[in-house]
């Protein structure tokens, strides 16, 4: 499968700093963008994801870049095997969130670093949508966006839409990290795109908005541009893949 890749990461317009964090392949982007084109092997591995550090919460950044860094090196060190994929992923995952948490118990941290996880890897042939909080991963196909993921959320007040969102599940802040994982073999065809993103872009545009901007033709720096202009009130990661 050929993608065309475009990935950027930024700190929005009110947040001081950045905690989200992209990885394409392995190369971790913040504060910066990437553009490429790959094709995704049929013997190994590649992978499209984002993570954002939680906000409200200490050392976000460093949660979402550990995260990252810790999939990576078990991907490099042949720690995920092809037939034992989702048994081997879900243990880094979930390792890697009881480290956070005993991180944060000892440096005393009263809102312990946590982070979420989405995006889609390609496995040996198979291809498979991983997810852990509210961060979402679509398909846009034939003018249609779908979301592909489930935000795993609510609300403080039910049925009140200003009430504040609360996750319930993440990796590190105090959960076990249990992360999501789906089959997106064969639901994938020549023409979609992939579009992989933070709730910096997601609350702050429409899902309707960002689906008429994508059939216009909008790249992810358009699309960052669209949440900054309509406040930017977090930091913004935008991942979007085209299958050629």
């Amino acid at each position: 499968m050929k993608l065309d890749i475009q990935a950027l990461c930024h700190k929005g317009m009110v947040r001081d700093n950045n905690e989200d964090a992209v990885s394409v392949g392995g190369l971790i982007v913040r504060d910066d963008s990437a553009a490429l084109t790959v094709t995704t092997p049929e013997e190994g591995w590649f992978y499209l994801l984002v993570s954002d550090g939680m906000g409200g919460h200490e050392k976000g950044e460093e949660a979402s870049e550990y995260t990252l860094t810790q999939i990576r090196e078990a991907f490099e060190s042949g720690r995920i095997g092809p037939e034992t994929f989702e048994e081997d992923l879900r243990r880094v995952v979930a390792d890697t969130s009881s480290a956070l948490n005993e991180r944060a118990y000892a440096e005393g941290q009263t809102h312990p670093m946590g982070c979420t996880l989405t995006g889609v890897i390609w496995h040996y042939g198979r291809i498979y949508l991983v997810n852990a909080g509210d961060s979402r991963t679509y398909r846009f196909r034939e003018g249609i966006l779908r979301q592909l993921t489930q935000d795993e959320t609510e609300r403080g007040i039910t049925g009140d839409p200003s009430a504040s969102k609360y996750l319930l599940n993440c990796i590190g802040a105090g959960c076990e990290g249990r992360l999501v994982i789906d089959y997106l073999d064969g639901k994938l065809l020549p023409g979609d795109s992939l579009l992989i993103c933070s709730d910096g872009l997601t609350d702050m545009v429409p899902e309707e908005t960002v689906e008429a901007a994508l059939e216009g033709g909008s790249s992810a720096a358009d699309l960052l541009s669209m949440a900054c202009e309509a406040g930017g009130a977090d930091n913004v990661s935008v991942i979007l893949a085209s299958v050629s």
